[in-house]
């Protein structure tokens, strides 16, 4: 069985956890040996076509001189898609592994045109199975959408819909905008909760703290003029509180650019930035609890039974929020209530642990059921 996965491949540890997920669902079905995985960077749709193919070649970021690049790709855009020649041709089944999918702007994304609209519709129509799984939105927390109708990402949203078999929404507000274009999606805890069981067996905790630290709390302000300074007294004044605890807080980067950020302001506590999945996990494993800007950090940390507080800029929280933890919004929380939130997450750590590993073995069991009709047929 052939599976096409779009996904990113060394850019973001926190999309590898949602696609190691999805993938330990699928080896619960499919055994390994029967799976053949392609594997596309979304961030390099291009790379969908061999280098031959005239839409690599003319490719609009590389090929010299641009005054013949740009009308040659505009006829191969317009008449070679048809003809496939794509990676995913040959697929059985492909799938969009977890991203934010609704957010203003989604029609123009790297891979609305060239695997949505020229490749996923094209097979979904001669009838390969198109799943778009874990799919979220990301919308500033102060200007959250109610409805995509009349939206100028409407008819993208729309192609979407129509093209996969299976959609599976991560957050309340991804199944509120599916809703309002008349579509249905089954709304399940994200798939980045199921990836550490695949990687590492859980641990009993240490005295280690999981950080991840990001200025301004999160990738992008989103024009809600948030204060980053005000967040960095907010975490210098809850990691002083964890080592006064006893605690001993450990910086766990997703990029050089955290790592290098957590060197700068505590240059005494431990760091690192994880090399791939694996590493990530036998990381954390040991830690007690996390304090989290990356919300796939604190997702993936959950799938352990390790719990989190996390702040962050956007309606990804919402996301994890579902699975019943603390989540703030870096305007409105307070250096007092991420203080009380970890001490209450120190008096409580067994019960929420034991809670989160039940909620880990039921988003399983969910996932399985809604991916077993695409997968058992495939290995008969």
């Amino acid at each position: 069985m052939k599976l096409g996965l779009l996904t990113t491949i060394g850019t973001n540890i926190g999309d590898d956890f949602i696609r190691e997920g999805l993938l330990r669902c699928i080896r619960e079905i499919a055994p390994l040996d029967r799976l053949d995985l392609v594997r596309l960077n979304k961030h390099r749709p291009e790379e969908i076509y061999p280098r031959w193919h005239p839409l690599r070649v003319f490719d609009k970021k590389r090929f010299r001189p641009r005054w013949l690049s740009k009308p040659v790709r505009m006829v191969a855009e317009r008449l070679l898609p048809p003809f496939g020649w794509s990676a995913f041709d040959d697929c059985d089944v492909l799938i969009q592994c977890g991203t934010p999918v609704f957010w203003r702007g989604c029609r123009s994304s790297e891979w609305a045109k060239t695997i949505w609209r020229d490749v996923f519709r094209r097979l979904a129509r001669e009838g390969t199975p198109v799943l778009n799984l874990g799919a979220g939105s990301c919308y500033p927390l102060e200007k959250l959408p109610e409805t995509l109708v009349g939206d100028t990402d409407e008819e993208f949203v729309r192609l979407m819909l129509g093209a996969a078999r299976l959609t599976t929404v991560r957050d309340p507000l991804a199944a509120q905008l599916i809703s309002s274009v008349g579509g249905v999606a089954p709304l399940l805890c994200c798939p980045a909760l199921l990836a550490g069981q695949s990687q590492v067996a859980c641990s009993s905790p240490t005295s280690k703290v999981v950080v991840n630290y990001m200025a301004g709390a999160g990738h992008s302000d989103w024009s809600q003029n948030i204060d980053a300074r005000q967040w960095e007294a907010v975490m210098r004044t809850t990691v002083r509180h964890l080592e006064q605890s006893g605690w001993q807080p450990f910086f766990l980067a997703h990029n050089q650019q955290e790592l290098a950020l957590a060197a700068e302001i505590w240059p005494h506590l431990p760091r690192a930035c994880a090399c791939h999945v694996r590493h990530y996990f036998e990381l954390a494993r040991d830690a007690v609890f996390g304090v989290c800007n990356r919300l796939h950090a604190s997702m993936a940390l959950a799938g352990l039974g390790i719990p989190s507080v996390t702040v962050g800029t956007d309606s990804r929280l919402l996301m994890v929020r579902m699975t019943g933890q603390p989540a703030f919004f870096v305007k409105q929380v307070t250096a007092e209530q991420m203080v009380a939130s970890v001490d209450h997450l120190r008096d409580h750590r067994d019960a929420e642990s034991k809670r989160l590993l039940a909620l880990h073995d039921v988003t399983l069991k969910e996932h399985l059921h809604h991916l077993r009709p695409f997968f058992e047929i495939g290995v008969q």
